[in-house]
């Protein structure tokens, strides 16, 4: 209901932290100065289409700023910024506005040339995977890997046979590890990369990817195919009719070419009810995005309106109709479509690109002996079932430094209890050196924030800004929103003190019946006026074959809301109707109660607004408790100087 932005997008969109060494200071709040110069510069931001400089304007904005500065002295009084959950939320935030501020452009710039040189061409694949989890089974995998490219280059044993003996990829082994031609963001980035870097009749030293270690084999290269519009006839078929579903495929084609028009053949045999809706016309087949049978049979097509002969997919037969061919544009015409590929598919890449960028920014360094030293003290009796992680006083030597600060063996162990209650699992070696990148990376950010903070303005502008947002939203939660909402006794002394506010206007209960289709109209009024509910009557207009569905509405309506209405005709138990609403419908009224004068209304039927009015209510009050705690002192010689 509420947004943490509301409270600074579109009141105060700069942060707040000004200096207070300007001479002319333009209002205090509490003892906290606030300069002429920081006043103007956020009042021409909060006033952008028309500034009018007058001294109205000028005063209600400065009573409007002392207030949120206000709230942000409050919340920083309550240290609001040191519970945990706003803590995080706030450190979160900062640490993913500071990667806008160390991305690369020259890294990003390189990479989308790189996107649009895989895209140009598609190599043909082979390759051997090997998987297992740990550091040992990692080591014996590149291991092993490193001797069968060893025996493979000396000519001892084929690619294709390692494959087909060693490869973990069950669904590629039994070819020779025989993946097809693949294209730019098919495969995981390292694969990718690896795949474009080794030449074409090449194999590639092991590497690492997410699904294990391979090696990859390059078969041959191809210029990219781009992609084909078409549309299709499918036939899906079973063990049991797929002799009977070419026969028809194939009597599909005699009639294509006696004269009968392929979108008719889609309309009367075509079993994909997706594409069916747009005469046969499926998303554009790119190389290398389908089956392969589909794909040569696609791309075999050279003129529009050229069509296939069946093909047979796992899902069944298809007949292709070509639309047109699309291929690959320029650069510059695909850089955008590829900068969104490259922030989908290549941000594992982008991010230790950037991680190393940091490094470097912040001095870091490690020391991986001291982590070994750690790994082998903690106790295989900590990672057991109910157990917890142990004291061990004893560590104590250096991690990491980043900045010249040194983080300890004691730092990491700290933040490990902190952040698993000291409850660890599974393999102790694999678990704490995950637990030891997740905190070299949270360090990073956390120093690399504070380095921003100390050098970069308009980082700590944006970083300011969304903190005091997150605190007032904080503050306004507790002491406005929620307290409105939950304080049942205080809602109902508020709707019994203000009760002659909530009143239902004249007006009727009952229903209105709406539509742009007359004749349906016309029908279920017959119907109505024949003793027909009006839920049958609907059930039996509202079919799937009405073009315009007529929409009911049940509920209590004001006379002020059908001012075309004469309200005298609107009697309970008729119907009004059928009358046209103004924007090019009809509607009919049955009343079943009609209240020619006000109504109160109860504590359950006025609830939403009295609630809405008690926050008001808690607000201005709350407000002026704020006012008398930190005292807003204008001075008037310069406010006078700027009104214009």
């Amino acid at each position: 209901m509420y947004s943490k932005s509301i409270l600074t997008i579109g009141l105060f969109s700069l942060s707040l932290g000004f200096s207070q060494l300007s001479a002319q200071n333009l209002f205090t709040v509490g003892k906290q100065p606030i300069p002429k110069s920081a006043f103007l510069e956020m009042y021409q931001k909060n006033n952008a289409q028309s500034p009018s400089y007058d001294k109205a304007s000028l005063e209600d904005f400065v009573n409007l700023f002392a207030l949120y500065k206000m709230k942000v002295m409050e919340a920083n009084a309550l240290q609001l910024d040191t519970i945990p959950s706003i803590k995080s939320d706030i450190d979160m935030y900062k640490s993913q506005l500071a990667k806008s501020y160390i991305t690369d452009n020259k890294l990003e710039s390189q990479l989308l040339h790189q996107a649009y040189d895989h895209t140009t061409k598609e190599r043909a694949v082979a390759h051997i995977l090997l998987t297992g989890f740990g550091d040992e089974m990692e080591y014996a995998n590149k291991h092993k890997l490193d001797s069968l490219a060893q025996a493979i280059n000396l000519g001892k044993i084929s690619f294709e046979d390692v494959a087909k003996k060693y490869s973990l990829d069950r669904a590629t082994a039994s070819e020779g590890g025989y993946l097809g031609y693949i294209h730019a963001f098919q495969t995981p980035y390292e694969f990718e990369e690896m795949v474009y870097n080794t030449p074409v009749g090449q194999i590639s030293k092991p590497f690492k990817s997410s699904l294990g270690y391979h090696m990859v084999k390059v078969l041959a290269e191809r210029p990219a195919l781009g992609s084909v519009e078409v549309a299709q006839i499918l036939l899906t078929t079973s063990e049991e009719n797929k002799d009977a579903q070419m026969a028809l495929a194939q009597s599909i084609i005699q009639k294509l070419k006696s004269g009968s028009s392929f979108e008719q053949m889609v309309q009367q045999y075509s079993e994909d009810i997706y594409s069916n809706k747009n005469n046969g016309v499926i998303k554009p087949i790119a190389s290398g995005s389908t089956d392969e049978n589909i794909e040569n049979a696609v791309f075999k097509l050279k003129n529009t309106g050229d069509i296939s002969q069946p093909i047979v997919s796992s899902i069944g037969i298809h007949i292709f109709k070509l639309i047109k061919k699309v291929p690959l544009g320029t650069f510059e015409q695909e850089e955008h479509a590829l900068g969104e590929k490259v922030d989908r598919y290549w941000s594992k890449a982008i991010n230790e690109r950037n991680l190393e960028t940091t490094k470097k920014l912040v001095g870091f360094k490690e020391y991986p002996e001291a982590l070994e030293k750690l790994i082998n003290a903690i106790s295989n009796d900590d990672f057991e079932k109910d157990s917890k992680l142990g004291s061990y006083p004893n560590l104590k030597l250096t991690l990491l430094e980043i900045y010249g600060n040194k983080y300890t063996q004691q730092d990491f162990l700290s933040y490990i209890q902190r952040i698993t209650q000291g409850r660890l699992t599974g393999n102790k070696v694999t678990t704490l050196k995950d637990l030891y990148r997740v905190y070299t990376e949270k360090m990073l950010a956390e120093a690399q924030v504070a380095h921003l903070e100390k050098t970069n303005p308009e980082f700590k502008k944006l970083a300011e800004e969304y903190t005091n947002g997150v605190l007032i939203f904080d503050l306004m939660e507790k002491n406005i929103w929620n307290k409105a909402s939950e304080d049942s006794l205080g809602l109902q002394e508020y709707y019994k003190k203000y009760s002659s506010k909530y009143q239902w206007e004249p007006g009727f209960k009952g229903e209105i019946l709406q539509s742009k289709n007359h004749e349906a109209m016309q029908q279920i009024l017959e119907s109505l006026k024949e003793g027909s509910s009006i839920a049958d009557a609907l059930k039996m207009i509202n079919t799937p074959d009405t073009d315009e569905k007529i929409y009911q509405q049940t509920g209590r309506f004001n006379f002020t809301h059908i001012p075309q209405v004469d309200k005298s005709k609107i009697i309970a138990g008729k119907y009004v109707g059928i009358l046209p609403d103004g924007n090019g419908g009809e509607f009919i009224i049955l009343a079943d109660e009609v209240y020619n004068n006000p109504q109160q209304k109860t504590f359950l039927e006025a609830r939403d607004k009295v609630v809405e009015d008690y926050q008001s209510f808690l607000e201005k009050n709350w407000n002026e408790k704020l006012k008398e705690k930190y005292p807003l002192k204008v001075n008037s010689t310069v406010l006078n100087s700027m009104v214009k």
